[in-house]
């Protein structure tokens, strides 16, 4: 009897990209968020990381030091406000404030910027959850202006 090898399972996508910045927001008050959403579980020396936001999406892995996190504790915050002060690049505010008003996520509890990836609900399936919508995936070029200036 011949046993055919199954090909190891990989979940999610990799979606990684030089030069790429992918955003999520949130109007969800973010008390409201379950800790477990957010527990990062670690491979490949701690340089790659999983949780249920990524898994939701189906992102095979985010590298920490690539996300960055912003938001309000209480009540909502201009999601210009919030990715500039996350980012200070102003390369792809314009487009991403666009996007926003399409979306009606001008405002917003709380934004996740993943650099160095460019994301595809096409490819993934997925373009939010209970949590976060996926905004857009941008151009950021970090020789760019800050949107604000370092204090």
């Amino acid at each position: 009897m011949n046993v055919k090898q199954r090909p190891k399972v990989v979940k999610g996508h990799d979606f990684s990209k030089k030069h790429k910045v992918s955003v999520w927001a949130s109007q969800h008050p973010y008390e409201g968020v379950p800790e477990v959403y957010f527990e990062e579980t670690f491979s490949r020396n701690n340089t790659r990381a999983t949780n249920t936001w990524s898994n939701n999406f189906n992102l095979r892995f985010f590298n920490p030091e690539n996300m960055e996190t912003n938001g309000s504790h209480e009540g909502r915050v201009n999601i210009e406000k919030a990715a500039g002060e996350c980012s200070f690049s102003s390369s792809y505010i314009e487009v991403l404030m666009s996007k926003a008003r399409k979306k009606k996520l001008e405002d917003v509890t709380w934004i996740i910027l993943l650099f160095e990836c460019e994301y595809s609900p096409k490819v993934s399936g997925v373009d939010k959850d209970n949590y976060m919508s996926f905004l857009g995936a941008f151009d950021y070029d970090d020789g760019a202006d800050n949107l604000y200036e370092m204090g």
